[in-house]
This record gives structure tokens, C-alpha cells and sequence, in this order.
């Protein structure tokens, strides 16, 4: 025979067991709440926001097809993209005179000149993105004949008068020095003129052969890593044609993988 169980503690159990399974959805919304603010508070990486900028312009086509993308670009704010535009004022033209001021390595590259093509810097103006000085001859600060107090200060107080002379008066005081190389005339002459300098995360596009999926990857790669608490700036260069030919695509990639697409804010640097 099975023992007894008295009508009063079976009915208690009944009881016990009903309270516990109402407390159920109650505890896994509690539960849920939580990690949902871990969530917010220590966010995934893959939802790491990034700016665009890019380097090297502006040139008739090519960047102007980089801003014919960017308005189809949608940051997370739903608007079209703004991004930093690091321009060159007048790079140099032949052969001769860009061996005194690139590196050594580049030998046939065009790059920008706000002088020679004003009405496309106008153009980036009236976009309203954000525009960096880059120097005004695409310097490279190891040559030891650039790398002086004195070419440092001209290039970029040269860009100036050149950029004032296009663009009119501008309040922001960006700069990116080429090839990324801050030396300590760099930072000195910067900080002298009351520059930020702001650098970023080459994506690729100025290394020869380099394929579209080898750009993805690399940007992903990027973002997958980035443990900044600011966004993380993704350096293109609008003179290249995997850029100007393929921008949407690489960016369209990387929001599908959860990376946030911001404006370009030097503020948030």
C-alpha cells in the first residue's frame, strides 16, 4: 500500500508549486532586464561604431563619386553620412617634384590640390562634411629636408592660405599628417598652431594589388578588435579606385556584420 499523504501538506505543495511558476516569467524579465544593461554597458564588439574619412583629395571624379555614395550612406541617425575629408592645397604635378616631397615609394600616384580644383572642395563644403588639413604638398616627414621645423610650418600654414583663399574662414583646426608620421617637429608645430591631429585606421586601399574581399575582411577585422571608448575612423583614400568604386560595398558589409555607421565628430575623438 502507498503511504498517506494528509489532504492539508498535499495542498500546500499545490500552492508552493503555483506560486513558483507564477514567479517564473517574473524572474525571467528581472533576468532579461539585467543583461540587457550589461549589454548596454559593456557593448559587443561587433556593434563598435565607426566615422569614414579620406585622405588625399580632392580630384575631379574620383571624389566626386565618393560623394555621390556618401549621400546613400545612412548613419545610425538615419540622415545621410558626414565624413572628414583630409585635403591636399596643391600637390605637386610632375614627376621631378614629387620625388622632393613623397615617399619614395610612390612614383606615378595623382593626389589633390584645393587650388587646381576648387569647385570640388567647394562641393565637399557644401555637403557638409568636415575638412582636415593633409599639408599642402603630401609631405613625407622622414625626408630629412621635410622634417624641419620650418617645412613643417609652411606646409601647413600654406595650406591655410590656400584653403582660406577657396573655402573661406573655417573654425575647425584639423590635422592628418601624411602617411600618418608624426615626428616631434610634427607634434610641436601642431600644437604651436593649435592643431588636433587626428589619425585612423588605413583600410587598405593604398596597398597595391589589394583585393575588394581583402578590404572587407581587413575592415571587419578592425572593428571586431576596436576596444576604444570612441569610434573607431576608418582611413580611405579617394584617389584609389577600390574605394571610389567600391565604397558602398564595403560599408554596406560592415553595417550587415552590426557595426554602427556614425558622422564624422573630431568632438567624439
Amino acid at each position: 500500500m502507498f503511504p498517506l499523504v494528509p489532504i492539508e501538506k498535499h495542498t500546500k505543495k499545490q500552492k508552493t508549486l503555483k506560486q513558483f511558476i507564477w514567479l517564473v516569467p517574473l524572474i525571467a524579465s528581472f533576468l532579461s532586464g539585467c543583461f540587457a544593461k550589461l549589454d548596454e554597458s559593456y557593448p559587443l564588439t561587433k556593434r563598435a561604431e565607426f566615422m569614414l574619412s579620406f585622405d588625399d583629395g580632392p580630384l575631379p571624379v574620383s571624389t566626386e563619386r565618393v560623394l555621390d555614395i556618401l549621400t546613400t550612406l545612412k548613419a545610425i541617425d538615419g540622415t545621410p553620412v558626414k565624413a572628414g575629408f583630409f585635403l591636399l592645397a596643391d600637390a605637386p604635378d610632375e614627376f621631378w617634384q614629387r620625388r622632393v616631397y613623397y615617399a619614395p615609394y610612390e612614383l606615378w600616384i595623382s593626389k589633390g590640390s584645393i587650388a587646381k580644383y576648387p569647385n570640388v572642395a567647394r562641393r565637399i563644403k557644401r555637403a557638409g562634411h568636415t575638412i582636415g588639413n593633409h599639408t599642402t604638398h603630401h609631405s613625407w616627414f622622414r625626408g630629412p629636408w621635410l622634417d624641419t621645423k620650418e617645412s613643417v610650418v609652411n606646409e601647413i600654414t600654406e595650406w591655410e592660405a590656400i584653403s582660406k583663399r577657396v573655402l573661406g574662414e573655417s573654425n575647425t583646426r584639423l590635422f592628418r599628417p601624411p602617411y600618418f608620421i608624426l615626428t616631434q617637429n610634427v607634434l610641436e608645430a601642431t600644437n604651436r598652431l593649435g592643431y588636433q591631429v587626428v589619425m585612423g585606421e588605413s583600410v587598405g586601399d593604398t596597398i597595391p594589388f589589394m583585393t575588394l574581399d581583402e578590404i572587407k575582411e581587413k575592415t571587419e577585422s578592425i572593428l571586431a578588435e576596436w576596444d576604444k571608448p570612441y569610434p573607431c575612423v576608418l582611413t580611405f583614400h579617394d584617389n584609389r579606385p577600390i574605394t571610389y568604386g567600391h565604397l558602398n560595398e564595403i560599408v554596406s558589409n560592415l553595417q550587415r556584420q552590426g557595426f554602427r555607421l556614425v558622422h564624422f565628430d573630431p568632438q567624439r575623438l
